[in-house]
């Protein structure tokens, strides 16, 4: 089992180091904290719970047309690729 453990730490840290896992973690930590996509955040959960559809639609329009949001949705689906292709790897 320690084989097991050493061989996924080493996964681990190597996909930590490729760069499209860097560039979605920092993109990551970035819509963490931006204050515009927080408040637009809160605005659609609100809009949500209030069921006012019309108007989350259009903040929501503006958050994913959002740069960041963009340039995050692009990166995560490089490492979705990526985590795919290793588990097909592991399933052979």
């Amino acid at each position: 089992m320690d084989k097991i453990a050493e061989l996924t730490d080493k996964v681990a840290k190597d996909l930590i180091s490729l760069p499209e896992v860097k560039e979605f973690l920092r993109l990551k930590e970035i819509m963490g904290s931006d204050k515009d996509l927080i408040n637009m955040r809160s605005e659609i959960a609100r809009l949500t719970y209030e069921k006012k559809e019309e108007e989350k639609s259009n903040i929501l329009a503006i958050y994913n047309a959002h740069p960041i949001v963009n340039n995050y949705n692009v990166a995560r689906e490089e490492v979705i690729t990526i985590l795919r292709t290793l588990k097909d790897i592991l399933s052979e």
